[in-house]
């Protein structure tokens, strides 16, 4: 299901796009007739659900050390943590999306990747920058108070 939001979601940013089309072939002084109608958008299928693990964008490296680590915390097989979120994303700010109170963070855009995973009934959410290192956002990226 997750796989086919994200499709619709896509689909629909490329039909926003493709309506945004202007037909330069025309020149200001051709007849109507000369015009051609833009081209329509081609039809969009979206990706069946499959029992297939996510994957994402995430590098396999990245991907093995944060199963590690949740198989660790939650005492689970690493062949049974299952991956729902792997995704590359620009943060706002070094605090990952998930600050920490009285904590100071980077003012600055850091890249990275979010990964979500399931580990037996625990949900694992990992912020992981490029640059190396990555955190378990415990709060939801919201600040605790």
């Amino acid at each position: 299901m997750r796989r086919t939001v994200a499709s619709l979601l896509l689909g629909a940013l490329a039909l926003g796009l493709a309506g945004c089309a202007i037909d330069l072939r025309a020149s200001p002084t051709a007849s109507p007739e000369a015009s051609r109608p833009a081209p329509s958008a081609p039809e969009l299928s979206t990706v069946p659900p499959s029992d297939e693990p996510v994957t994402g964008e995430v590098p396999a490296e990245i991907m093995a050390e944060l199963v590690a680590d949740a198989a660790e915390r939650t005492g689970e097989a690493p062949e049974a943590i299952e991956v729902t979120q792997a995704i590359a994303v620009t943060w706002n700010d070094g605090s990952l999306g998930c600050p920490e109170p009285n904590m100071s963070y980077t003012m600055a855009l850091v890249d990275g990747y979010h990964v979500i995973l399931v580990a037996g009934s625990d949900e694992l959410d990992y912020r992981v920058g490029t640059q190396g290192g990555f955190r378990l956002c415990e709060n939801g990226g919201r600040p605790s108070r």
